[in-house]
């Protein structure tokens, strides 16, 4: 999210203050909300990657974006996960073999 910083300064009373407000961008939900509708979470993210359902008697459905999933059952939002890609450490070295 960037944050735009509004400085604010006060000629009579000498004060400095910042003020950090979020740019319009960041303005609505990073993640799909619990109850959206289908309908409304393709409006606002586009569609998805990849779908995944209806299955099983209550319709459960799963949508997968580039950086959430997105779980609902019937047609509303029950669950948005937050996806990160895995990053692990470099392998450490092997060891130098002397030569014998």
């Amino acid at each position: 999210m960037r944050i735009i910083t509004i400085l604010a300064v006060g000629v009579m009373s000498g004060f400095l203050m910042a003020l950090a407000l979020p740019s319009a961008r960041a303005a609505g939900p990073r993640l799909p909300v619990r109850s959206m509708t289908l309908a409304n979470v393709r409006g606002i993210w586009g569609n998805p990657l990849s779908e995944t359902g209806p299955i099983g008697i209550h319709h459960y459905r799963q949508w997968v974006y580039p950086d959430f999933v997105v779980v609902f059952e019937e047609r509303r939002v029950i669950a948005s996960i937050e996806t990160h890609p895995l990053r692990l450490p470099p392998p450490d070295p092997l060891p130098s073999r002397s030569p014998r």
